[in-house]
């Protein structure tokens, strides 16, 4: 039995990581140019968002849900945080941690901030149908299973 890989399918592989790094860089471009008059990165609108769906209302909650480091997410909360965008607030039985929310002028900002972005992200995605997507989704998740 050959230790060797399969290079159809190495190659297969590759050219599908490359393919994904590059629709995320290109998405991320397009969502930056398309934020830029708000005053907000795509980076920063993912932060937002997430805040605002409450799949995460901490540094540390985040940081797992988008992948970011611990540094970079301190940085792009300071970053909201002067745009007055969040506020950090500390809990009261856990003074340790800090609590993420977007201030009234975040909530006023991200109905705009989200129209921008699916206008985006339904231009980017457009070509796939909900079957497609669910499937496409699927696979990447199965992926990132093994990850």
């Amino acid at each position: 039995m050959s230790t060797q890989p399969d290079q159809t399918t190495y190659e297969q592989r590759a050219r599908v990581g490359r393919l994904i790094t590059r629709g995320q860089s290109e998405l991320v471009q397009a969502l930056d140019k398309a934020l830029e008059s708000f005053g907000v990165t795509a980076a920063q609108y993912v932060i937002l968002s997430t805040l605002r769906t409450g799949r995460g209302d901490t540094a540390a909650q985040i940081c797992k849900e988008i992948s970011y480091t611990p540094g970079a997410m301190t940085r792009m909360l300071d970053r909201l945080e002067q745009k007055q965008l969040i506020r950090r607030l500390p809990y009261a039985d856990n003074r340790r941690s800090v609590k993420l929310e977007l201030t009234g002028e975040g909530r006023e900002k991200f109905p705009e901030l989200l129209a921008a972005a699916t206008t985006v992200i339904d231009s980017f995605f457009g070509d796939l149908g909900a079957d497609e997507l669910r499937q496409f989704e699927t696979l990447l998740e199965k992926m990132l299973r093994r990850a």
